[in-house]
């Protein structure tokens, strides 16, 4: 995956919440819940979560600075930092090509916004309360 450009803030929360056990459903919901305090603390203002369409569905779509950014949320559970593949690595070509069609969706549905950009927030969890995010801003373009 490419990093579009814009750069990749990374950082550390506290998972806050029990994750052994829990199945991929659950990872994922934890996930979106630690990415969206974090946006929120790096001043997006969270506008939807789980918006969906007739095309699929969108983790987070948030605003900054006057820029709506659709963000893909991955999230991976390791015994120990880097126990398995970086979570990011997951949002290959297909599902960039679904995002590009969410899009397009959202665009049409809201007329007020005129462009939007692609971000993905990556969380490992390590442990039980330990989570490192990793951002990546601009990750991908419309035309990769």
């Amino acid at each position: 995956m490419q990093a579009g450009g814009e750069g990749a803030q990374e950082g550390r929360t506290g998972a806050g919440r029990r994750t052994r056990g829990m199945g991929a459903r659950e990872v994922g919901a934890e996930g979106e819940r630690l990415a969206t305090t974090y946006l929120r603390r790096r001043g997006y203002e969270v506008l939807e979560r789980n918006w969906t369409c007739t095309a699929g569905e969108v983790d987070i779509v948030c605003e900054i600075e006057g820029t709506v950014v659709l963000v893909e949320v991955k999230t991976r559970l390791w015994r120990e930092v880097e126990d398995g593949p970086l979570p990011e690595l997951a949002v290959d070509g297909r599902k960039r090509a679904r995002y590009r069609r969410l899009a397009l969706v959202y665009l049409c549905t809201h007329p007020e916004v005129e462009a939007v950009r692609f971000d993905v927030v990556a969380i490992s969890i390590v442990g039980r309360r330990c989570a490192q995010v990793h951002h990546l801003m601009g990750a991908f373009a419309w035309d990769d």
